[in-house]
């Protein structure tokens, strides 16, 4: 490109009587290319910019010069006019606010048990029937009670089948024998029912059978086939202003 465009020209210039046709060929002349520089010169050229910028910006931790890494601060809260207010009326609320109990419930049996003759007609044709029911000292949620049973069998054994939801699960819970309570017909033995979780709200109900044991067979005291059932119900839910 250069050599074509500088060609033209000298021609132009070889007719003009005030330049000389050797002043033109200089000026066609080709201008020679520079050497590379070698890879000593690059290197050198690198560290002069490295060392440049390292002096403007250079970046040290404060461990390398003895110092900490974690600056730590402590801050202490002072008691304002609005807490202060807040904790007297706290302490006024207090003096008047009663304390809060637990809801009050009550159980007791939906069925009445025989008395006396009744009871030893019902065993004598059962040959087990309940005696009594109770409830249990400090603990709300429980009742015992006493089975009855005649004696027909040296080896004998209660339980009581018991449920919390209708029958649609239940559990056999062994009778304990009562000691010393045999007059010659009749036996004793005792046992303990109890509410449990879920079944502790207002109108939790317990049913149960007995089964009486023998060596003769298998007896049933079901209260006429209506099962004895126990009722659990709210007498207070916000004591103590009941």
């Amino acid at each position: 490109m250069c050599i074509s465009n500088l060609s033209v020209y000298c021609m132009v210039l070889r007719n003009s009587p005030y330049i000389s046709p050797h002043i033109c060929m200089s000026m066609c002349s080709p201008v020679p290319r520079k050497r590379g520089a070698s890879i000593h010169d690059e290197t050198a050229e690198y560290m002069r910019i490295h060392l440049t910028l390292s002096a403007g910006k250079r970046v040290s931790f404060a461990d390398t010069t003895g110092g900490d890494l974690v600056d730590l601060k402590e801050f202490v809260a002072f008691d304002s006019d609005d807490e202060e207010d807040s904790v007297r009326w706290e302490e006024e609320e207090a003096k008047y606010r009663k304390p809060w109990r637990e809801p009050s419930y009550s159980v007791h049996p939906e069925f009445n048990a025989p008395a006396d003759s009744a009871l030893l007609q019902a065993v004598h044709t059962k040959k087990v029937e309940v005696e009594q029911m109770s409830p249990v000292e400090d603990e709300p949620l429980a009742f015992s009670g006493v089975i009855r049973v005649l004696n027909i069998s040296f080896h004998k054994a209660v339980y009581i089948r018991s449920t919390l939801d209708n029958w649609a699960t239940y559990f056999d819970h062994p009778a304990e024998y009562v000691q010393g309570s045999n007059d010659g017909d009749t036996d004793q033995f005792s046992f303990k029912l109890s509410f449990a979780p879920p079944y502790i709200t207002h109108g939790s109900r317990i049913e149960f059978v007995v089964r009486y044991e023998t060596s003769e067979g298998d007896f049933w005291a079901n209260n006429s086939s209506m099962n004895y059932t126990f009722l659990k119900t709210l007498i207070c839910d916000r004591p103590p202003h009941c």
